[in-house]
């Protein structure tokens, strides 16, 4: 009976002291709330509005009348954001992206008319930040957009006698638009929480504010005649891209405290 008390006795006393330990030992952290984000990475365009459309009709001469001919395309971008606030819900974010526009309605552009079209972008605006749980955020944003636009049409190489259907250029044109996003962002499970993943989608209507209309000379480089004037189609043709960007988002000034 004595050795069977003992025993037990000994037991509670490991138990207690192991629990003590282990106790000891735990640590838990708590994470600040990032004032700054940094993002980069890939990005999936669509042209929308008068953006949108096709390279080749049944009548050349309903080629680049309406529309840009384009359809999608891929591109990259690079983006900083501050948070002024000590909630730091409230962003301001400073971006630059391209675009890169090609489209020959799925015939390859050795059959076919087809357009290519660059887009390079910079972008300011303002970011309300929804925090989630940890690692996991929604953001919904607006903000102004300059645009350098250009692009070329290249007419089928087996209608090289067609005199309707010729090589276009279009000079570099510099664009003010808008924009509406929205998007998400999840923290990686790493030791200090800096680092992350963001999906978002952007709509950007390019020439919102300014247009230009010029008058077309063959061979040589033409405006993008947006505007309601003549040369043109008669209306204002308004570009505009939807794009889905997927990015590795930087948070440099994450501060790991120990909870006490």
């Amino acid at each position: 009976m004595k050795r069977i008390l003992f025993t037990f006795s000994l037991l509670i006393v490991v138990f207690a002291f192991s629990f003590k330990n282990s106790s000891a030992q735990q640590t838990y952290y708590t994470y600040s709330k990032p004032q700054w984000a940094i993002s980069f990475g890939p990005a999936w365009a669509l042209a929308t509005n008068d953006a949108y459309g096709r390279a080749n009709y049944e009548l050349q001469s309903e080629v680049l009348k309406n529309n840009y001919g384009m359809r999608w395309g891929w591109g990259a971008f690079l983006e900083g954001k501050f948070s002024p606030g000590k909630k730091r819900n409230d962003r301001i974010f400073l971006g630059v992206d391209y675009k890169g526009m090609s489209n020959s309605d799925f015939e390859g552009s050795s059959s076919a008319n087809s357009t290519q079209f660059d887009f390079v972008i910079i972008d300011a605006g303002y970011e309300y930040l929804f925090y989630g749980t940890y690692g996991f955020r929604s953001f919904y944003g607006a903000g102004f957009t300059g645009n350098f636009i250009s692009g070329s049409y290249d007419p089928n190489p087996n209608d090289a006698m067609d005199t309707l259907n010729y090589a276009r250029t279009f000079e570099s044109s510099f664009r003010v638009g808008m924009e509406i996003k929205a998007g998400l962002e999840f923290v990686i499970n790493s030791s200090k929480k800096n680092y992350g993943i963001s999906v978002s989608g952007k709509y950007n209507l390019t020439n919102l504010f300014n247009d230009n209309n010029t008058a077309v000379t063959k061979g040589q480089p033409q405006s993008l005649n947006d505007g309601s004037e003549t040369p043109g189609p008669g209306f204002k043709r308004y570009v505009g891209i939807f794009s889905l960007n997927v990015g590795f988002t930087i948070y440099p000034d994450v501060k790991k405290t120990i909870r006490k």
